[in-house]
């Protein structure tokens, strides 16, 4: 099988409504969509058609050493968060777009719950790092992703029994089921909602339960946390205004997974709160709005400095961090560039620990000066 029969040699491998038997790589080796995946559209097809290399296609097929699968040397896996982060988006905007006429839509999204909660165990810090860096293509999917992180790192963090945590994240990722399409519209309005969004908005809870039982959805526990995801401890939340001991406990955990998620990302109106100021405001708010103990595991989850974020360090250097250490407020950072200067040729490692290295202050990205998209390779680990 050669490109010069003049038909792609993936035509036939990349099937619409079926997993990718292959990994597919783009001409300079990063992996464009992984073994396992499925393609959702006719699309989506023709776009993996045009990015893909034949070459690793037919090094796959004659079952050459693949980059990412485990070898007999005992060289694990390797795991790339945000290429993950970016394959699972288009997926899960389909099934919140095409949810009633997708009959396997259960499965399927039990499976992006399943992959998430995986990859917040094995590589968290490049989770989290994805929700800062990552640019926002489409936001209701994004959104959903982003609480489904944090929910499953606190989740992690009490012991959830893995049963009862699947259904928190397939929750976080159905939550806003029925109005997608309107947060999508939301996140660039600069507007206030109209009469007619703020009844969508106001319904979204029960409606968004209603199409998941349509979608042959039975489980209760599930339903439950989509319906309670938006009732506040004092009564004043809505559908239903429950009183706080109405209120499931892993409702609530998604309620501070899901405004801590939208405090992060910029808006029309707004730009996005630094993560640091974001987890002040909730600490603030802890036992009045929100329990302290998740508060606390949010925290502690996050850091002071999450990975992803941009600090100033005693050094006079600019850099951003990239894993989370026994100390919330003393992050692994890698340093990019000087204050005064031009961007190093690679990343410097510094435990803010360190006197010399400790950390002044947050700084936005637009003061970085660093294009994200260069960085996602700090986060990639083989998997043990």
């Amino acid at each position: 099988m050669t490109a010069s029969s003049g038909k792609n040699p993936l035509d036939s491998l990349i099937k619409v409504g079926e997993a990718l038997p292959i990994n597919l790589y783009t001409k300079n080796g990063f992996l464009l969509l992984g073994k396992g995946h499925y393609v959702l559209t006719d699309k989506q097809k023709e776009r993996l058609l045009a990015h893909s290399s034949v070459e690793a296609t037919q090094r796959a097929l004659q079952n050459k050493p693949d980059p990412t699968a485990k070898r007999a040397d005992g060289t694990a896996e390797l795991i790339e968060p945000f290429e993950e982060v970016h394959n699972i988006t288009p997926r899960l905007d389909y099934l919140l777009n095409c949810a009633l006429s997708e009959p396997m839509f259960e499965l399927k999204l039990r499976e992006l719950a399943e992959r998430l909660i995986g990859l917040c165990d094995k590589v968290p810090d490049g989770l989290l790092a994805s929700m800062l860096l990552l640019p926002i293509q489409r936001y209701t999917a994004a959104h959903s992703i982003h609480t489904a992180i944090l929910a499953a790192l606190i989740s992690k963090r009490l012991d959830t029994p893995a049963d009862a945590r699947l259904i928190l994240i397939a929750a976080a990722l159905t939550m806003n089921l029925s109005i997608a399409p309107l947060m999508d519209e939301l996140y660039s309005q600069a507007a206030p909602l109209t009469p007619e969004q703020q009844e969508e908005v106001a319904g979204h809870p029960l409606l968004s339960s209603a199409i998941l039982r349509e979608c042959g959805v039975a489980d209760e526990l599930w339903h439950t946390l989509v319906q309670q995801h938006h009732e506040e401890w004092d009564g004043s939340g809505y559908p239903q205004r429950l009183e706080r001991a109405d209120i499931h406990p892993l409702a609530h955990l998604l309620h501070l997974a899901d405004i801590s998620a939208a405090k992060l990302v910029p808006r029309s109106y707004r730009k996005a709160i630094l993560p640091q100021n974001a987890l002040a405001q909730l600490f603030q708010n802890r036992d009045q709005q929100v329990d302290s103990q998740y508060v606390t595991l949010l925290v502690k989850e996050m850091g002071v400095y999450p990975p992803g974020s941009f600090v100033r360090l005693a050094s006079h250097e600019l850099g951003v961090v990239v894993a989370r250490r026994e100390r919330a407020d003393q992050p692994l950072v890698a340093a990019l560039r000087r204050e005064d200067g031009a961007a190093y040729g690679g990343p410097l490692l510094r435990e803010t620990r360190q006197k010399e290295y400790q950390i002044m202050g947050m700084i936005p990205l637009s003061q970085a000066g660093i294009r994200p998209q260069y960085l996602s390779g700090l986060w990639k680990k083989r998997k043990h």
